[in-house]
């Protein structure tokens, strides 16, 4: 009787759950994976009359759009980094309050929020060292990312 019942809740469960993908997944809508418009040396727009690359709005990538590709790829990692800890620490602590007494498992929970904070603040430090480096030095270069070139400048 109790494998009946286990199996009636796992088969509610799981129509539950399709059903809930389901509209989740039916109600999306398109999203860019772009933070910013490439322009300047993201696009080339056209040649002018000696040849040269025109850099614009224009809607031909360039070799230096990888510039722009890997900057946007540094914000979503910044910002996937301060999620996964935060997730992290949430979790344990969740962990910890359902820990039951149990003092091996509120020690693993107390280790995985310990650990999720350091992340966090190594992290952090990190921005706030090379943004601090950069205000002292008056050297700004150094936040910015860019594929040199022959004329490379910023």
């Amino acid at each position: 009787i109790l494998n009946l019942l286990m199996l009636k809740r796992l088969k509610k469960f799981l129509s539950h759950g399709l059903l809930a993908l389901l509209v989740l997944f039916g109600s999306a809508q398109p999203v860019l994976a772009q933070t910013q418009s490439w322009s300047g040396v993201c696009v080339a727009e056209s040649l002018d009359d000696s040849g040269d690359v025109q850099y614009g709005q224009g809607e031909v990538a360039t070799i230096q759009g990888l510039e722009c590709l890997i900057a946007n790829v540094f914000t979503v990692i910044i910002t996937v980094i301060g999620l996964a800890g935060f997730v992290m620490f949430i979790f344990g602590a969740v962990r910890y309050m359902f820990s039951g007494g149990n003092t091996q498992h509120a020690q693993t929970a107390r280790q995985m929020m310990t650990y999720s904070v350091i992340g966090l603040v190594v992290a952090l430090s990190a921005f706030i060292i090379i943004n601090l480096i950069a205000n002292f030095t008056g050297v700004s270069i150094i936040t910015r990312f860019g594929i040199p070139t022959s004329d490379f400048q910023y």
